[in-house]
């Protein structure tokens, strides 16, 4: 409703000046709030309405147009698509693992005593660029040369690091369900406890970017995290719009 009511502030009276901008208005704020934001939000306010005949007299928008919008809205795509076909890695201590970083797979080495911490520090930023790009995995227990190093781990040790884990996921803006981002600890043969521990990220398919709570923002450009800010996230944001991600 306060997307509504802002378009139809912005743009007044009827006609292509009036009705025709809200309309453009209302589903590019579908394309950015997603699939399921957007029906759920139009679907409230029918009922609270009473029916779609009342609704359009109240918005000031016609029983057509309000079909319509419906109709675009339910034809977004789910705002987010796994991108994870293969959990059944198979991982060596010491030997170099099968697949090499890309755009939808990174390495992270674990190094210090406190595994936890390691992954805290930076997990947001790179399930943000995994977001705001085309979604992947991140592991931790490979180095960049793509050897296996594998993390130490007791089951405490593991729900320490889930915790840490969604612990960051409540930081993101805007909030996502946590159950999207899989955590997988993959056994490594030949190293009694040691793991290599997989973050899996979903693609989104809204227009709209992820943040952290101090409104930065990351994406995945030729298999590298990179920070976007200034002009640089302008220009991202204007391609990704007209691109449709």
């Amino acid at each position: 409703m306060e997307a509504l009511q802002a378009a139809r502030a912005e743009y007044r009276g009827w006609g292509r000046e009036g009705t025709g901008y809200r309309n453009n208005v209302m589903i590019m704020w579908g394309g950015i709030v997603g699939k399921s934001r957007a029906l759920g939000d139009l679907e409230n306010l029918i009922r609270d309405a009473g029916s779609r005949k009342l609704l359009s007299e109240e918005i000031q928008l016609s029983e057509y147009s309000l079909k319509l919008l419906e109709k675009r809205f339910k034809s977004l795509p789910d705002r987010f698509e796994s991108t994870n076909v293969n959990e059944n890695y198979k991982f060596i201590e010491g030997e170099k693992c099968l697949f090499e970083e890309d755009t939808t797979h990174e390495f992270k080495e674990v190094k210090g005593n406190n595994p936890t911490k390691s992954i805290q520090n930076v997990v947001d930023e790179y399930i943000i660029a995994f977001l705001n790009s085309s979604g992947g995995s991140i592991f931790w227990g490979i180095c960049d040369d793509t050897t296996v190093k594998s993390i130490s781990l007791c089951a405490a040790q593991k729900d320490e690091i889930r915790k840490a884990i969604n612990s960051k996921l409540r930081t993101l803006e805007p909030q996502i369900d946590p159950t999207q981002i899989g955590v997988i600890f993959h056994n490594v043969a030949s190293c009694d406890n040691g793991y290599v521990v997989e973050v899996t990220v979903p693609k989104s398919n809204s227009d709209g970017l992820f943040f952290n709570s101090s409104g930065n923002t990351w994406v995945r450009l030729n298999g590298c995290k990179q920070k976007l800010h200034g002009l640089a996230l302008q220009d991202y944001i204007i391609k990704r719009v007209r691109n449709g991600n």
